[in-house]
């Protein structure tokens, strides 16, 4: 009788450890997720901030068009000025 009650406690010692074993790699597990998780925001944050890049050059790009506009639409101005006046000089 002993001799079973020292199997069954060596079979319950086995199934414990084999338990520990189990909770010890989900962990594991679960680390390498979190870590992953974390590496992901990190890039996630960096493309973030790359997007907001881009869009305050797209922006700046914007304002920039326009001021070349502008210009372009006063120099055309100006040559048609000119060559109103240059008309007068006739050779």
């Amino acid at each position: 009788m002993t001799n079973s009650i020292a199997a069954a406690i060596e079979e319950q010692f086995a199934a414990t450890q084999e338990i520990a074993n189990n909770v010890a790699q989900a962990s594991q597990g679960i680390q390498e997720v979190t870590r992953n998780v974390s590496d992901s925001t990190i890039v996630a944050n960096d493309i973030a901030g790359e997007i907001a890049g881009i869009d305050k050059a797209s922006t700046e790009l914007t304002k920039s068009s326009t001021v070349v506009q502008s210009s372009a639409g006063d120099l055309n101005g100006l040559a048609g000025k000119l060559k109103n006046m240059v008309s007068v000089f006739r050779i």
